[in-house]
């Protein structure tokens, strides 16, 4: 840090720039440790230069755009550059939670900054309001948008997202080709470079919200994994014996005869033991149906059920038996006889099925 506080605040921020340009932009591998090593070195610069903006008070909160000169406005950027290469560490211990904490602070930093100074789109204002109406009323900080809405969203925000790109690729080569020409003058400079403040701010904007989204989404995947990690931690042998009053080391815990042999050198056995006809055991799992036999008889079964009262005895009355006619009683033969030809006429007039054809004819 001695060597930091030899540099002034410009080449702070201009060389942790610098970095992140170089991260981005290299085929190393996140987990390589050269490519740790320079997002180190890129936050100790940035939050040197966030020390140094503090300390100095170079923003205040009633300044509006215009009150900010050029080369003051690129410390805006702070932040977010911090925010990207927070974002970038790799912890070999796992501590993931709070790499996401401490870059989602500043990507949040970033944006409460860009909205003091009105530098934030309607749109974008827009989503970061509901973001922190979100967080304060202890509900999920996204806008609860239908599936079509998202996609138009995400799809806005990337054509945003390239034309702004495009914008500082136009402004970086203006830049470049006045500092090839002598004759430019200073004041057109300083424009081009305000104008590419001003673009990569808006790019930033929109990286920081989908930045801010995504950590959103990890930390509650990655809340989930510790809670089911502290949980294995708590169902593990390990964690159970530190629970448990530790057992006096002087006396060895019992091995119930698994430390000694089954036999001796003569063949006689030591401990008791069980023989198995393990050919016997396979060949019955090998040779037998694939279906459940059953185990008993279907009178055992009903025995069975009727001691359990599953089975009910008895019940109502049994219809009464129908009194034979008397053939002599010729009144009441030809009633039964009457009685069976409507019967008779009924069912020839109505056939069976007649009347359920659904108005079919």
């Amino acid at each position: 840090m001695a060597s930091l506080d030899n540099l002034s605040l410009g080449e702070l921020f201009t060389s942790g720039q610098a970095y992140l340009t170089e991260l981005e932009e290299t085929s190393l591998a996140s987990i390589d440790p050269v490519y740790q090593s320079k997002v180190h070195d890129g936050r100790s610069r940035l939050e040197r230069a966030s020390d140094l903006v503090r300390q100095l008070s170079i923003f205040s909160s009633n300044e509006i755009l215009d009150d900010i000169n050029t080369q003051d406005l690129r410390f805006l950027l702070i932040p977010v550059y911090l925010g990207e290469l927070t974002l970038k560490v790799i912890e070999p211990n796992g501590k993931r939670r709070s790499i996401l904490e401490t870059a989602k602070t500043h990507f949040d930093s970033f944006l409460s900054i860009c909205e003091e100074h009105q530098l934030m789109r309607d749109e974008d204002l827009r989503v970061f309001k509901h973001r922190q109406e979100g967080i304060g009323g202890n509900s999920t900080a996204s806008i609860r948008l239908n599936p079509a809405q998202q996609r138009q969203q995400k799809i806005d925000q990337y054509k945003r997202e390239k034309a702004a790109e495009n914008q500082l690729k136009e402004l970086r080569a203006q830049l470049n080709t006045n500092n090839d020409n002598d004759n430019d003058m200073n004041n057109d400079r300083d424009d081009v470079e305000r104008d590419w403040v001003l673009a990569a701010i808006q790019l930033y904007i929109i990286k920081a919200l989908q930045h801010l989204q995504g950590i959103d989404q990890e930390l509650v995947m990655v809340k989930e994994m510790e809670a089911m990690a502290e949980d294995r931690r708590r169902m593990s042998p390990s964690g159970q014996q530190q629970e448990e009053p530790q057992r006096d080391r002087r006396i060895p815990p019992p091995t119930w005869g698994h430390d000694k042999p089954l036999l001796n050198k003569q063949g006689r056995p030591l401990q008791p033991f069980v023989i198995t006809n393990k050919r016997q055991e396979l060949r019955d799992q090998v040779f037998r149906p694939g279906w459940s036999l059953p185990t008993m008889t279907i009178d055992e079964y009903l025995q069975q059920e009727e001691e359990r009262g599953n089975i009910i005895k008895g019940g109502g009355k049994s219809p009464p038996e129908k009194e034979e006619i008397d053939d002599n009683d010729y009144e009441a033969l030809d009633a039964d006889t009457m009685k069976k030809r409507e019967w008779d006429e009924f069912t020839e007039a109505n056939p069976k099925g007649w009347g359920n054809r659904g108005n079919k004819g």
